[in-house]
């Protein structure tokens, strides 16, 4: 291992002259591993000559912390620092490491990044890169491994988004701030306005500890493997639109919030899923202020193959979660409430759309569970000591524990109607319930017996009995 060490001509400069050491902390925020980092010398723009190329003192190659004010940014929200940006991100040799410290950036167009390079700040709400115009701001294409962290994104214009990546790998974004103008106040003026676009076979994205607020739409996606976590969506007119009618779009979403006001006229939905799509996971996400919190495919369009819910708590105005279509549903540990002033349906499933689905566990606000008739026959569901018309395909054992009933039918009343006993007996609690067999010809009889133990039989007719 070599030691990082720094020059004597270093350590011997006065305090005057205009540098200063870039701290381990620095380094870290920027994504940098503590093994080889030399210790880093970065010219301060308000003092000293002109801005010098950043020296690193290390016995091997070191990334190169280009600090922006170093290259004439000024942060002050007024002065256009487009072009001290795009010289801070120029680089011959090795991806550079961009440091914008706190301020806010005045920015018109984002410059190219090479694979690999980081830009950072001093924090979400402390460094702020702002651009007022009609447009992509950062707009990647066929990158990979670019990382922003600890800095925020204020666009303004009603048609721009923020950020854009198509046929990028395995980028991310840590503790980013990406904010836009809509209001409910200004629906719909920012409508068209976005967040952040996944498309063109984008994959491996990730959003850490993230807050997307104040778009049109928070997050579209056409791709399929990227992922949200420890984020927030707030005050979006849709937080997340599984966009295109695309077999690829989905995304898995973890310890996500969305939130908003109760005003119709700031969020209608905070997870839509315009069509057909690919695989969507959402694990412990909470949802509140929206008119639809979740919808789940476009009637005559599609939905994804998959979509899954576990251990989330939903609330709306008028529908908590509407499955329109959906291949594959799947619901479990999910608590449904109401918005302040709302009364809405908690659970809607078009039946044509999700023939099939499961749910374990549905937690209604207005009562115990959701209850069975909300599903459609082929549903399978599992609620608190009751399960919902279960279908076996095999052989189905039921094994008795001493000498309690191995099977019981109940009323809805809780009266016992019949029991496969311990023995493997049945018994029949009513007198006029009891054997219905069918004859040769297709009539139907029912088998009672007599005080005197003789038995007879009731004629029933041709239709099957449902009693």
């Amino acid at each position: 291992m070599v030691a990082a060490v720094v020059s004597k001509a270093h350590r011997a400069e006065p305090a005057g002259h205009g540098r200063r050491r870039l701290q381990r902390r620095d380094l870290l925020a920027a994504g940098l591993g503590a093994a080889g980092i030399g210790a880093v010398t970065v010219p301060l723009a308000a003092s000293g000559p002109p801005p010098a190329p950043i020296v690193v003192a290390s016995g091997t190659a070191s990334p190169t912390v280009h600090d922006i004010r170093a290259f004439g940014a000024v942060g002050d929200g007024k002065a256009d620092d487009t072009e001290a940006l795009a010289a801070a991100c120029r680089t011959d040799d090795i991806p550079p490491v961009v440091y914008l410290p706190a301020g806010e950036y005045r920015i018109t167009a984002w410059p190219d990044l090479p694979d690999g390079s980081v830009v950072y700040g001093d924090g979400a709400d402390v460094t702020t890169v702002f651009c007022d115009r009609d447009t992509t701001l950062v707009d990647l294409a066929g990158k990979q491994r670019i990382r922003f962290a600890r800095m925020g994104f204020y666009l303004s214009g009603p048609g721009a988004t923020a950020i854009r990546l198509a046929e990028c790998f395995r980028c991310s974004f840590d503790t980013v701030l990406i904010r836009g103008n809509h209001l409910a106040d200004n629906w719909p003026r920012y409508a068209g306005q976005k967040g952040v676009v996944l498309e063109a076979n984008t994959g491996g994205t990730s959003f850490i500890d993230c807050d997307i607020n104040n778009f049109g739409v928070g997050l579209s996606t056409s791709c399929i493997q990227n992922y949200v976590t420890s984020s927030k969506f707030s005050g979006n007119r849709i937080g997340v639109l599984g966009t295109g009618n695309d077999h690829n779009a989905g995304l898995a979403l973890t310890n996500v919030e969305f939130v908003s006001d109760n005003d119709p006229a700031t969020t209608d939905r905070h997870l839509f899923v315009d069509g057909a799509a690919n695989n969507w996971w959402l694990t412990n996400v909470w949802f509140e202020g929206s008119d639809i919190a979740v919808q789940v495919g476009t009637a005559g369009q599609g939905g994804p193959s998959q979509f899954g819910m576990v251990n989330c708590k939903v609330a709306a105005r008028s529908c908590d979660i509407d499955l329109i279509y959906c291949r594959q549903p799947y619901l479990a540990n999910i608590a449904f409430d109401a918005d302040p002033g709302g009364s809405p349906a908690e659970l809607r499933i078009d039946e044509a759309g999700c023939p099939e689905g499961i749910a374990v566990n549905l937690i209604s606000g207005a009562g115990a569970e959701i209850g069975p008739r909300v599903f459609p026959s082929n549903w399978q569901v599992l609620g608190r000591g009751q399960t919902h018309r279960p279908t076996f395909t095999g052989p189905v054992t039921a094994r008795a524990e001493g000498a309690e009933e191995i099977l019981r039918a109940v009323a809805p009343d809780g009266a016992g109607l019949a029991s496969v006993l311990a023995s493997g007996a049945w018994l029949s609690d009513h007198a006029d319930a009891g054997v219905v067999l069918r004859d040769p010809e297709g009539g139907y009889w029912r088998l009672g017996v007599a005080p005197d133990g003789a038995l007879r039989t009731a004629p029933l007719g041709r239709d099957r009995p449902v009693r």
